[in-house]
């Protein structure tokens, strides 16, 4: 067994690590693999605006001549600082169903992190707000959303083999779109419309790429961070890491499915829908190009499935209505685009209990699950 660390400016070194994942699920109809350019892009320090305030370290575990197993062990200053913590995290983790592939690659990535005076060891967790997160503990059998982490079944027990212990559940959810439309209350839409008119709320959504990229980028950072950074008491996101995520779901945004609750001119909440083109990814093999936009493009105009991918409402409006708003408006969006048959809901934390028994009432069944993991080092 060999462990190689990667050098990141290395074509080489790169490729193998990118490339690594394509081999370990040839057989597996359920995997979407990342797309190529942004699989890329994660370990450029030169794209990647993690690496501004950050560093990270990869390996590769190579026997007999052949990669087996690849480790990314991340060193989180801007959050450490923020949380006055000295965790480390780890991602991007896949390996062969063997213990000692997972115990060498797992060793060398402690040991990297300890050299740094970190002393506890968390993931999986991504580079940024919109990278999926968690290691897949139920739900197999299902394809995954766009850009949520998917794994073979033995992962769980070669981590928990290594001595991690279970730190979080995080929850996705299926919903039947028909079903919703037929049986949604008509109570929660008449509340809606009151709340909307008492307190002078309106709703703003685009016709364009363009005109929501223009719009947005500039008051994007301000909204997430007043919205949803203050439940987990997360370090604001620097306007560097949200130009890089903002671009990154334009490729998956239809402009009309995102929508931003406004009072006056300030944005107080908002409502993401992505269009789920997973299929396509697959069929492209994670590459846009030469061909592969097409049938990339061929199922955001086709697919049945839609993401729910982000909600949230400041703070001091929570108290108001909000919930009802936010469902009454997204049952609006669905309505508008009656081709759309199944939603997934993805990586709601169980700790978040309120959204949780929200989403069971309307009919959500929770089907799949993340685990996130801890270790000290």
């Amino acid at each position: 067994m060999k462990i190689v660390a990667l050098e990141t400016s290395n074509r080489s070194h790169v490729k193998r690590f990118v490339r690594l994942p394509f081999d370990l699920y040839q057989n597996c109809p359920q995997w979407v693999p990342q797309l190529e350019d942004e699989a890329y892009r994660q370990l450029d320090r030169n794209k990647n605006p993690y690496y501004q305030a950050n560093d990270a370290a990869f390996f590769i575990a190579e026997n007999d001549g052949k990669d087996v197993g690849r480790l990314c062990v991340m060193h989180s200053r801007y959050y450490n600082e923020f949380k006055k913590l000295s965790n480390a995290f780890f991602y991007l983790f896949e390996s062969v169903d063997d213990q000692v592939v997972a115990n060498t690659l797992f060793d060398a990535g402690a040991a990297w992190a300890r050299e740094r005076g970190l002393t506890l060891l968390r993931g999986p967790l991504g580079f940024m707000a919109a990278d999926g997160f968690g290691m897949l503990a139920k739900g197999f059998e299902h394809r995954p959303a766009v850009g949520i982490p998917y794994n073979h079944d033995y992962y769980p027990k070669l981590v928990e083999d290594l001595g991690f212990e279970l730190e979080e559940r995080v929850y996705s959810g299926y919903l039947s779109l028909p079903a919703l439309r037929q049986n949604f209350p008509q109570k929660v839409i008449d509340v809606a419309e009151k709340v909307k008119q008492r307190y002078g709320f309106t709703i703003k959504i685009f016709k364009s790429k363009n005109e929501l990229r223009r719009w947005v980028a500039p008051r994007l950072a301000e909204v997430y961070n007043r919205t949803l950074t203050h439940i987990a008491g997360d370090p604001p996101l620097r306007q560097a890491e949200v130009d890089a995520v903002a671009e990154s779901l334009m490729i998956i945004a239809d402009p009309k499915l995102l929508k931003f609750i406004m009072k006056g001119d300030e944005i107080i909440g908002f409502l993401f829908c992505f269009v789920d083109i997973s299929k396509g990814i697959q069929k492209a093999r994670g590459r846009l190009l030469p061909f592969g936009w097409i049938p990339i493009l061929l199922d955001f105009q086709r697919t049945k499935w839609i993401n729910l991918n982000g909600m949230g409402m400041l703070p001091e409006y929570q108290g108001l209505g909000g919930p009802a708003l936010m469902y009454a408006e997204l049952f609006k969006s669905l309505t508008e685009f009656p081709r759309f048959e199944h939603a997934d809901l993805v990586q709601i934390s169980e700790f978040n209990a309120k959204s949780l028994n929200e989403l069971t009432k309307f009919g959500v069944d929770l089907y799949k699950t993340h685990h996130i993991y801890r270790k000290a080092l």
